[in-house]
């Protein structure tokens, strides 16, 4: 069995091997095509997006540095209120109980725009209408309940959600080419593997590489019907 093969050798296997291993690719990609495209269930995310103030009343329209780190810091704070109970449970409330808040809770992620002083909330769902409803009412309902709560600073809807037009899941295009690169590699594996285990002798060079002995001779390949040979 061999046990050693060369970067030459590896080349010339996976080039005589070069139609298996495309087939392969494309079977690998078009099976992560078909399971993205008829299994999995699309779904949307809508999202809005929130300033964040470290002050109630602002009468002056110049911000320190110092109002910056404040109103960051409050960022963290507010996300946290956010997905409470208290404010999860008006806005089920203002959606007429259609979700729970602890459905709403699963479909809502928040984080910090850069980290800025503004903040971006997401809903997902499979349909991109209940996504947009859910999102702009959490907007609507989040501020004065959040500084009801915190009872300081001051928050406001920069943007409300639209209606998303594409799904963000499954990537179609993504997960294929993620299964044909998955097909490329367990293809050359395989090709790889199987020349491993063949011990056939198919050259010179296999005889000289294996027991490291001259060849004496050569037994040329005759073809039936040539010249002198019956």
């Amino acid at each position: 069995m061999k046990t050693d093969i060369n970067f030459r050798q590896i080349v010339i296997i996976l080039w005589r091997k070069i139609w298996l291993i495309i087939l392969i690719m494309i079977l690998f990609g078009a099976a992560a095509f078909s399971y993205s495209y008829w299994l999995v269930t699309p779904l949307y995310s809508a999202s809005a997006s929130m300033y964040v103030y470290n002050q109630q009343n602002r009468t002056d329209s110049s911000i320190t540095s110092s109002d910056l780190t404040t109103s960051q810091k409050l960022v963290s704070t507010y996300i946290v209120v956010l997905k409470s109970n208290s404010v999860l449970d008006k806005v089920s409330r203002e959606l007429n109980y259609k979700y729970s808040a602890e459905q709403i809770r699963k479909m809502l992620s928040a984080s910090s725009m850069d980290g800025t002083e503004a903040f971006e909330i997401k809903v997902i769902n499979k349909d991109p209408e209940v996504a947009r409803s859910i999102a702009n009412t959490i907007a609507y309902t989040a501020p004065q309940e959040i500084i009801r709560v915190v009872k300081a600073g001051a928050v406001e809807v920069i943007d409300y959600a639209s209606l998303p037009q594409k799904p963000t899941y499954p990537n179609i295009k993504l997960n294929t080419a993620i299964g044909a690169f998955a097909g490329l590699v367990a293809a050359i594996l395989i090709s790889l593997l199987i020349a491993m285990a063949d011990t056939t002798v198919h050259t010179e060079e296999d005889l000289t590489e294996v027991f490291e002995i001259p060849v004496l001779g050569v037994i040329p390949k005759l073809v039936e019907g040539s010249k002198g040979v019956r």
